[in-house]
């Protein structure tokens, strides 16, 4: 029932990020800038070599990547291999529970402290994204999460 609800969510309660998402990653993929796509738990992962920064973009269940180091494995294996990946992951997990709030409530803040916080890594966003990621990939693929990289922030 979960995965029809999933389903469903994607095109009623995630529909605006679902609409840009595609979008998004749709030009990116026609403009040449897409190496390969992966998928893990209903996400979509479009990866491509950065060409002048790394970091990733998470509209709705499709996650933009730009990276710097060598793209290995295959599905879950990338993935888990990459600790931006599971990241941006968990911003999906807000895009579920905001549902239509998500952009102007996740997505604009995150982007604008993108653009102009000094530690992005520590803007509530992030931390939020970081321990959604936590959550369920220690619970599903028991990694341990590395705060250094990507903290969590206060859990109060």
């Amino acid at each position: 029932m979960g995965r029809v609800w999933q389903l469903v969510s994607r095109f009623t309660w995630e529909l605006p990020q679902t609409l840009v998402g595609w979008l998004f990653t749709l030009f990116r993929a026609l403009a040449g800038r897409v190496d390969r796509v992966d998928v893990l738990g209903g996400i979509t992962f479009a990866s491509g070599k950065a060409r002048s920064f790394g970091g990733g973009v998470s509209l709705g269940t499709f996650v933009d990547l730009w990276l710097w180091h060598t793209m290995q494995g295959e599905n879950e294996r990338f993935v888990l291999g990459d600790q931006l990946c599971m990241h941006e992951f968990g911003h999906t997990v807000d895009s579920q529970r905001f549902g239509w709030l998500y952009l102007p409530v996740i997505g604009l803040p995150s982007l604008l402290s993108a653009n102009g916080h000094n530690d992005h890594g520590r803007f509530w966003t992030e931390t939020r994204a970081n321990r959604h990621a936590r959550k369920y990939f220690s619970e599903h693929y028991q990694i341990a999460w590395n705060e250094a990289g990507y903290p969590v922030g206060n859990e109060a």
